[in-house]
């Protein structure tokens, strides 16, 4: 018996499954987890200009404009960021001017665009002044200082950019004055702007008539500023190659890089250029490409010429002559500080064998002092200085000391601090290369000294080769030595945590702790500990640079797996000297290079036009790499004959394409093996998209090692729709214009065949767009116009006539286009990266990992984009665990594997499968650096850390007593009924 409300009718219970169905799986984290298997590093990037603080008598903070235009202070005693500030994204100028005096700290970025000012202390914005001109060069800028009882003041900033000069107030950043200088068929780029000791203004530019154009402004009170302008004849001014700054006394000091000359004239009332070679001035020797000009300190009348790399000249000049005041030979950089009013030319020199000597003179008579003398330790891997910042102060005898900003080639910033005597101490150091990495990837770390021997004995040695006492000798030996380990282990584990020694990094039992293997495009290698971030190992290559699409090809030929072999990786870059390609090889646990002779890489005669690694591997297990130059000729690395011969085995079997993003074509080749050992391309088919205006975006092929699980897809009347698996798949996406309409198209292409699979236009769309593609499916995101907002869409491919009954994809099997079903969604904001899960065995269900504009990293499951959502579901559907249709996909705070952290500037997302199928381990990339751990289908193969191990375990011991206390009274009632 039932009474009222008792009951439940079918339709609620279809509702609530209904509803249950479609909430997706989330994860989360405990609070004492935080950071416990994840780690997050800021960078700021190559610094470009940077100034320690004047707000403070002590200064605590150093301010840097960086070319990632960034805005950051740094901690002058500890290097850790005090506040950071990026600024408009896509500059390609990065920060062009940091203005600092007293409190006033003022920013100028995106060529002149954006002017701010911040609190030095907090990093607060004060106010922003905005323009709407879209300058292409970098401004010029400066704090225009007044007097006020008998005391200098910033009164306003001024900004000089390609066209205009504005000034505004340095109170609240109103703009004061805005005028035309020049138009911009007038200047050719290159501009000085100066402030005279009697509050007068030049702005200078050369203009691409082959003159030099000078406006001065005076402030009129109560009229503003009028302008006076000038054109001065120039025939050797070339704004390619010349540079310029004015002195102390107003004088314009140019030098010309094709002429090797110096030309000076005076701003106030010079009517023509004075020429001065350099080989008048006694110097035989320097390097047009380093020859460039700057001003020793604002007021004085000395320039800096700088030679070469490690040759400065120190000048002074007037109207009609320049002079030379000291020569500086193997100097790389210096600056300039006051201290007890007088001016202190810092330099950064080359010391004996592998050090730096930081040391000084004064300009009033060019005398170097001993005492600030310093030498430190030159590491090879850093590269030599570029910039000095020096910070100075008064010790406690009344003598000088100072604190230097060193910013070397590999973009690493060091702090110096003068101890006693001569030796000086770097109190901290920020590996700022590691915010432009290229290329990336994790490799595993080799087994332990123990398992390493029982990898000798069942390693490529024949037992064959050894007799029964041998190898029984060989496993007692191995045995021994794994106890004596433990017991090592058990010891250092009893000792505190400081006396501990770091012993060689190894494999963990469940492969979770990684190499990181990190190329930048300041030529530095690093090898980081995926544990910690730490940096295990850093090589320096000054002579490469990244391809045209801001990329190097670093790959893994072997890994270390293949005992005793050492893994080895190669890196493919370009050179900066020729812009050939060049073929660096190195231990990726190590860091160390393979061949010792070619410690700097070596350069090929040819320039690169593609590389892959190759499918195959030769006898001692390494992955040749296969490079093709820009003629399409074939070059193998390394060049042996067992490389060779295994070619040979597959010849016409190897496939790759290349695509020519200007002309919008595919080409597909076969790696075709001669008769005398060549190695050539034959074209196997040539594909041209049939809109013209359209323009390749992205090409993206399968994971080359993925593992797919599944086969098919079990429905509710136990049927299968099998996978379109086509392992030669590509997905091509292109953008362009069809009849003033923006619109994108996706071709899915066989790399082999050059057959277009499948086909589809979005009208009225446009990217960015961020594309992935794994087993069956391909996923992207895009700008949808017409209705404005971000969508993502999916496509998931099926054998349209069920199994092909085979084990293994042909390409060139007759077999009938595949069944494609496709569903989009729409997403709240745009992606700056975006990439899919990958396991060890592929079982996992995948996720996808998307890199939000706002720096958080968040996962979606596949599941949740699953085309053949219903919008009204039925029982098949119920059964099959699809949810129903909802179009919009939110962002769900606890899919966030940022949690509260903001990871600025993701430009990529790697992933790496850890020796735990349901663990993969990701890294994700950009001004920042993030590690972490994801379980998309959550950790099914080791029991949770929350696990009770003392219930389980007294469990199983009350288990073992039970059993054992039934055993003796059975045993006891067989005795006693035996008895009877």
């Amino acid at each position: 018996m039932t009474g009222q409300g008792q009951g439940f009718s079918l339709p609620w219970i279809l509702l609530t499954a209904a509803l249950v169905l479609h909430v997706p799986p989330t994860s989360g984290m405990y609070e004492d987890q935080i950071g416990k298997f994840d780690w997050h590093q800021q960078y700021i990037g190559a610094v470009r200009q940077a100034a320690f603080d004047q707000s403070a008598p002590v200064s605590k903070r150093i301010f840097v404009g960086t070319e990632s235009n960034v805005v950051a202070a740094i901690n002058s005693r500890t290097g850790q960021l005090a506040w950071r500030h990026v600024q408009e994204r896509g500059d390609p100028w990065g920060v062009d001017a940091v203005l600092h005096k007293g409190n006033v700290l003022v920013t100028v970025c995106s060529g002149g665009d954006a002017v701010r000012a911040w609190d030095p202390a907090s990093g607060t914005l004060l106010w922003e002044f905005l323009a709407k001109e879209k300058n292409d060069s970098p401004a010029k800028a400066l704090l225009v200082e007044g007097r006020q009882d008998e005391r200098s003041h910033v009164e306003s900033v001024a900004v000089l950019t390609k066209k205009t000069l504005r000034i505004l107030s340095a109170v609240d950043g109103h703009e004061m004055v805005s005028t035309e200088v020049w138009s911009s068929g007038e200047t050719g780029g290159i501009s000085v702007l100066h402030q005279a000791s009697n509050g007068q203004l030049y702005a200078v530019s050369i203009s691409s008539q082959a003159a030099v154009q000078i406006v001065s402004y005076t402030h009129v009170p109560g009229k503003g500023y009028e302008a006076v302008k000038r054109v001065i004849p120039a025939g050797w001014a070339l704004p390619q190659s010349t540079q310029c700054v004015v002195t102390g006394d107003n004088i314009l000091v140019c030098s010309e890089a094709s002429t090797n000359s110096l030309h000076t004239i005076s701003l106030v009332d010079g009517s023509g250029f004075t020429t001065v070679t350099l080989l008048s001035l006694g110097f035989n020797s320097w390097q047009p490409d380093s020859l460039a000009i700057s001003a020793v300190q604002v007021g004085r009348k000395e320039v800096l010429l700088r030679l070469s790399q490690d040759h400065y000249v120190l000048l002074q000049a007037t109207a009609d002559t320049i002079t030379v005041l000291k020569d500086l030979p193997n100097v790389y950089a210096t600056t300039t500080a006051r201290s007890q009013d007088r001016d202190i030319m810092f330099m950064v020199k080359k010391g004996t064998k592998d050090e730096l000597v930081v040391t000084g003179f004064y300009l009033q008579n060019l005398k170097e002092d001993q005492a600030l003398t310093q030498m430190i330790a030159h590491p090879l891997h850093y590269g030599s200085p570029q910039q000095v910042t020096v910070y100075t102060f008064l010790k406690r005898d009344g003598s000088t000391g100072y604190r230097a900003l060193l910013q070397m080639e590999d973009q690493t910033l060091l702090m110096l601090q003068q101890l006693q005597g001569n030796q000086g101490h770097v109190m901290w150091q920020r590996n700022e290369a590691l915010a432009s990495i290229s290329a990336v990837d994790q490799v595993d770390l080799p087994v332990s000294e123990t398992e390493s021997k029982f990898e000798e004995e069942f390693g490529e040695e024949s037992e064959e080769d050894l007799s029964i006492w041998q190898m029984f000798t060989r496993r007692i030996t191995t045995q021994l030595e794994q106890l004596k380990d433990l017991a090592d282990k058990f010891e250092e584990y009893r000792k505190p945590k400081a006396k501990q020694v770091e012993k060689q990094l190894e494999r963990d039992p469940f492969n979770l702790r990684k190499m990181i293997v990190a190329v930048t495009s300041a030529g530095k290698l690093y090898g980081l500990d995926s544990a910690n971030g730490d940096i295990v190992w850093q090589y320096f290559l000054p002579n490469i640079r990244c391809f045209g699409q801001g990329e190097m090809y670093l790959f893994v030929q072997r890994t270390t797996a293949h005992f005793p072999h050492p893994p080895q990786a190669m890196l493919v870059a370009q050179d900066k000297a020729t812009g050939n390609g060049l073929v660096f090889t190195f231990n990726p646990t190590t860091g160390q290079p393979v061949n010792a002779s070619a410690v700097s890489g070596i350069l090929q005669p040819f320039k690169v036009l593609q590389a892959i690694l190759l499918p195959v591997m030769n006898n001692h297990h390494l992955h040749p790499v296969m490079i093709v130059d820009s003629d399409h000729g074939v070059h193998i690395f390394p060049p042996s004959s067992s490389v060779l011969s295994v070619l040979k085995k597959n010849n016409g079997k190897i496939f790759l394409h290349a695509a020519d993003l200007e002309k919008s074509t595919l080409t597909g080749f076969s790696l075709t093996t001669l008769k005398d050992g060549k190695v050539e391309l034959a074209q196997a088919w040539h594909l041209s998209l049939p809109i013209p205006s359209q323009k390749i975006v992205s090409v993206v092929p399968r994971r080359a090692n993925e593992h797919v699980h599944s086969q098919g897809r079990v429905l509710s009347d136990r049927s299968v729709m099998y996978k379109y698996l086509n392992p030669n798949l590509l997905a091509v996406m292109t953008e362009g214009i069809e009849r003033d309409i923006p619109l994108l198209t996706l071709y899915l292409v066989d790399a082999v065949t050059g057959q277009v699979v499948y086909s589809m236009q979005h009208k009225r769309a446009s990217g960015p767009v961020h594309l992935v593609h794994s087993e069956n499916w391909v996923v992207y995101h895009y700008w949808n116009g017409k209705f404005r907002r971000h969508e993502v869409t999916v496509l998931e491919l099926f054998e349209s006539q069920g199994d092909r009954n085979s084990t293994t994809f042909s390409s060139l099997s007759t077999q009938s286009l595949p069944l494609v079903l496709q569903q989009a969604y729409i997403f709240p904001m745009g992606l700056s990266a975006m990439a899919v899960s990958n396991t060890e065995r592929g079982i996992t269900a995948r996720s996808l990992l998307l890199a939000l504009p706002n720096g958080g990293l968040m996962t979606l499951p596949k599941n949740i984009l699953d085309p053949r959502r219903p919008i009204i579901p039925t029982k098949q559907h119920q059964e099959e665990g699809v949810y129903p249709y909802i179009p919009e996909l939110h962002v769900n705070p606890m899919t966030l594997l940022t949690y509260n952290q903001s990871i600025e500037g993701i430009r990529g997302i790697h992933i790496g499968a850890a020796g735990l199928e349901s663990t993969s381990v990701v890294l994700a990339y950009g001004l920042d650096l993030f590690y972490t751990r994801i379980m998309p289908s959550q950790m099914f193969d080791v029991l949770k850390e929350d696990f009770d191990y003392f219930f389980i375990s007294s469990i199983l011991l009350g288990l073992v007593m039970a059993t054992l206390i039934t055993h003796r009274l059975a045993a006891m009632k067989t005795l006693n009924r035996s008895w009877r």
